[in-house]
């Protein structure tokens, strides 16, 4: 305010370019971008709004703050992808789903890499001894640490598919590709997954796919930028959010439905933080004195705000 200069000019200003904790460039910071979208999105100012009115018992402001988070996952994580007899696919890793929709996003990297149908693949995870080993499924690792073990995976059964269906069609190898569960050749022969597996019988069909190291030398982040309208009553102190503008740039997102549901509720749980939620002690036994949710308040439907989030696209190549 004393610079009277605004807030996203400020930001932009002291962009980084390189990641200050392990002097590194990173892979790639859009940063920039989500302001310059979510301000279109927002409305916000080119200049500072002037104060609220001294009149009225409800002022309002608009604030805006970023956000980055080291993430881009890593090995080692392993997944195998079978393909069964009856031209049903699963994809088998050790990895855990916390709410996140990773048995949704394994199985339609898997679908997509493979050419089938994304009805006919399922993801059977969850249990570290008898599944293929992964990584912890924690600060937002699971999707870049175990998708491309997944990937790979498919993409090995695929190749085997293949060789054998050249064999059935007596077609070279290179003439073939995959799609909706069909094998299709340039010569217009087609072959479904199914009809394959029914001439293999009991040979079975096992891709196997690992996590390659992320590249040296650069740092892998994922960035965002938060805008918020606020109103608050000075004579009781009650706040009230009136609206939340959010702009990530998260890399290439697998499934636009659960990464949105994601960031609706960390916004949501960012709101709890910083207007709702304490834990009170007493601090002569220890005791938590508001250990439920009656007691602990977390926001309800009446205090969530209107909320517009989206992610910008592309990939960190």
């Amino acid at each position: 305010r004393e610079l009277k200069m605004d807030p996203v000019a400020l930001r932009l200003k002291n962009l980084a370019t390189r990641d200050q904790r392990s002097d590194r460039p990173f892979s790639g910071n859009r940063l920039d971008e989500c302001y310059a979208e979510g301000m279109k999105r927002f409305g916000w100012p080119s200049v500072i709004r002037p104060p609220s009115s001294t009149v009225s018992r409800v002022r309002r402001g608009v604030g805006v703050a970023a956000q980055t988070w080291p993430t881009g996952g890593g090995p080692p994580s392993y997944a195998q992808v079978r393909i069964n007899s009856d031209a049903s696919v699963d994809v088998l890793a050790g990895t855990q789903d916390l709410g996140t929709g990773a048995r949704t996003v394994l199985a339609q990297i898997a679908a997509e890499a493979l050419g089938a149908k994304f009805e006919s693949v399922r993801a059977i995870i969850g249990d570290t001894e008898r599944l293929p080993y992964t990584g912890n499924s924690w600060g937002s690792m699971t999707t870049p640490s175990v998708g491309p073990a997944v990937r790979m995976a498919a993409e090995d059964a695929r190749a085997q598919l293949l060789d054998a269906a050249a064999q059935i069609l007596d077609v070279p190898v290179e003439t073939l590709t995959t799609r909706d569960s069909q094998v299709l050749s340039s010569s217009a022969a087609s072959l479904s997954f199914a009809d394959i597996c029914k001439t293999l019988g009991n040979i079975q069909i096992v891709g196997r796919g690992s996590r390659g190291p992320n590249p040296p030398g650069v740092a892998i982040v994922t960035v965002g930028a938060q805008f918020a309208e606020v109103e608050v009553d000075v004579d009781t102190g009650v706040v009230r959010v009136l609206r939340i503008v959010a702009v990530h740039d998260a890399g290439r997102i697998i499934n636009p439905a659960l990464a949105e549901s994601q960031l609706h509720g960390g916004i949501i749980q960012g709101l709890g933080y910083a207007l709702f939620e304490e834990r009170h002690i007493d601090r002569a036994r220890g005791v938590t004195l508001n250990a439920n949710l009656h007691d602990y308040k977390v926001p309800t439907m009446a205090d969530v705000p209107a909320i517009d989030a989206s992610f910008l696209d592309g990939a960190d190549p």
